[in-house]
């Protein structure tokens, strides 16, 4: 059990680090568009992972495998948001040339009004394309913007709740997948 927990904080880590090292990609290119970086959002990550899970235990590369993207989106706290999704590529480097080059997915990743990423890959070696990324961009809702949205006189404020984080068995089959793809 021990060596099972190491296991998935060490894959845990290393999503991470990559979710980092997209999100510093895609702050690059923005920038080399004349648009400020985004950064990484827990919220939003949990989007995308929930996404990429769902598409990668179909084996279907759908924007709707997890829900609507609306429903999906709305406990993340955003004021616009978008989602690029690919599936078959065995890189981040790969799933963001194959974006560039998309025209529509090339303006989700330039949005101008974008502050805020989320990225996930989940992998699932019994289907057809294997691996399945999601991205979710967008403009998080300020404390300020939203009491300024609410006003005075707009009543109470309806809350959504966020979806469930991914139970601990989907974390480990995650990880356990993402092991067997390091080994020879």
């Amino acid at each position: 059990m021990k060596l099972i927990c190491f296991l998935l904080a060490m894959m845990i880590a290393v999503s991470a680090a990559r979710a980092e090292d997209i999100t510093a990609m895609i702050s690059q290119y923005r920038r080399e568009h004349g648009l400020p970086a985004v950064k990484t959002d827990a919220k939003l990550t949990a989007v995308a992972v929930r996404q990429a899970q769902a598409m990668a235990s179909t084996g279907v590369m759908d924007h709707d495998m997890a829900g609507s993207f609306a429903s999906r989106i709305a406990g993340a706290n955003t004021v616009s948001a978008a989602e690029n999704i690919a599936a078959g590529t065995k890189t981040w480097a790969d799933t963001l040339r194959i974006w560039k080059a998309s025209p529509g997915h090339n303006t989700n990743l330039l949005r101008p009004d974008a502050d805020s990423l989320g990225v996930a890959v989940a992998y699932n070696e019994n289907t057809r394309y294997r691996a399945y990324w999601a991205m979710v961009i967008g403009r998080k809702e300020t404390k300020r913007g939203a009491e300024m949205a609410a006003g005075p006189d707009a009543g109470p404020r309806v809350k959504v709740r966020a979806r469930e984080e991914p139970s601990i068995g989907t974390l480990l089959t995650s990880a356990v997948t993402r092991l067997r793809n390091l080994l020879p």
